[in-house]
């Protein structure tokens, strides 16, 4: 092969997209409700798709994987132990990999996360977003904080030394005060890693179209006091902010994300999941491509049901075989091009608050970033709202408040 034997860090997203039932703010592609024989069925068509990978395994180690969803402990725990069985019968996944599942605390029962532990998953990521049971009860989730409370103890006594707790802030009618108290019961319990989000309304979802409570969603003013508690409360209880919305202790980021938002080489499997690969596309050269699978389910089931018709697809030659596959079963597939890599260096590395380099952007570009980005740069630099120290860039804390502003500036 063109590269070394296992030499290329990949990491692999896998999606579960089925749940209890969804939540009213939900936008992601997942179903409420499915049975035991159509996630049986998915696990069957999804396993098939990572098989087809064998054609380009070797070039790739596993760093991280991600299961998510939906609520992918929602399903029956055999189906993620025959999950995790596939990817290790394809790839290498590294000693230390970092595995990640996801699950909501109503069905993250004792057995479940055993079994998980077994299947060699040693990052949890549990679905809080409010100690009120109230304001789980509007947004429709479908437990209690009770019942938080202990599936965070069961997965300690799994043996899970590395847990993220979602906690959400502006929610409809919920004042200062519940949000702290949430805060409080969460740094209590001292989960490795706190994921921070404000409540995005999304429009043709349940909550969208309620206008009853979109007239209780807190005003720009609170949105940014409750930003504040977040940060103060957090580095108070001996988390590190190192992204907008995420919080760690010592070497507990998520490794998964940081690939994501620093452009890594990641593999979605599963219904609708986004893939970002290195491919060869002529003249020796490899160029990033980009690709969704369907978003049907039964066209996903249908495009992956037979296995060795997938085995048997491409050819010896690296030059086509990985496309030839691709072309076949994917949509939205297209070559990136370079100034779609430099946008997405600039707004995916400034969520990060180590913000980017100016020697990488050099090394992967061939060209100085302020030449492509000067003006921008300076315009923000001269405002306090982008900092620079050495080789670095980043944004400043009242950069962050106007983030998203600053971010578009970045597009080309």
């Amino acid at each position: 092969m063109a590269e070394g034997y296992h030499n290329r860090a990949l990491s692999l997203y896998i999606h579960i997209p089925f749940c209890r039932a969804k939540c009213s703010y939900c936008d992601f592609l997942s179903f409420g409700g499915c049975d035991w024989n159509k996630h049986q069925e998915y696990v069957e068509a999804l396993c098939n798709e990572i098989s087809a990978y064998a054609l380009i395994a070797e070039q790739y180690r596993i760093e991280t994987i991600f299961i998510g969803g939906g609520t992918p402990s929602f399903i029956d725990a055999v189906l993620i132990e025959q999950i995790m069985d596939t990817v290790r019968s394809v790839f290498v996944v590294e000693e230390y990999a970092e595995i990640t599942i996801e699950g909501n605390p109503d069905s993250l029962t004792a057995d479940k996360l055993i079994a998980y532990r077994r299947a060699g998953i040693n990052r949890l990521s549990i679905g809080l977003q409010s100690a009120n049971d109230d304001m789980l009860q509007m947004l429709g989730r479908v437990h209690s904080y009770g019942q938080f409370i202990n599936a965070f103890h069961c997965a300690r006594q799994a043996g899970f030394v590395n847990i993220n707790i979602d906690i959400m802030s502006g929610l409809p009618g919920e004042g200062v005060e519940e949000y702290v108290y949430t805060l409080d019961r969460v740094t209590e319990l001292q989960p490795e890693h706190i994921s921070a989000y404000s409540l995005i309304v999304e429009e043709d979802t349940p909550l969208g179209c309620n206008e009853e409570l979109l007239d209780l969603l807190p005003d720009e003013e609170q949105d940014r006091l409750l930003y504040a508690k977040t940060k103060s409360l957090l580095k108070s209880s001996g988390y590190n902010r190192y992204e907008i919305s995420n919080y760690a202790k010592e070497d507990r980021e998520c490794r998964h994300n940081i690939v994501y938002w620093t452009g890594g080489e990641y593999l979605g499997v599963g219904i609708g999941a986004a893939s970002y690969l290195k491919i060869q596309s002529g003249a020796g050269s490899r160029r990033l491509i980009r690709f969704h699978g369907a978003e049907d389910m039964e066209t996903y089931i249908g495009m992956f049901s037979c296995r060795d018709r997938l085995l048997q697809l491409g050819s010896e030659d690296e030059n086509n075989f990985l496309l030839e596959f691709l072309q076949s079963y994917y949509r939205d597939l297209y070559f990136s091009k370079r100034s779609d890599e430099m946008e997405e260096f600039m707004f995916l590395g400034l969520r990060l608050m180590q913000g980017i380099s100016k020697a990488e952007f050099k090394v992967r570009f061939g060209i100085g970033i302020e030449k492509i980005y000067g003006k921008v740069i300076a315009k923000y630099r001269n405002s306090g709202l982008l900092l620079e120290s050495g080789d670095r860039l980043y944004l400043s804390d009242k950069g962050i408040d106007v983030s998203n502003v600053i971010m578009a500036e970045f597009m080309i």
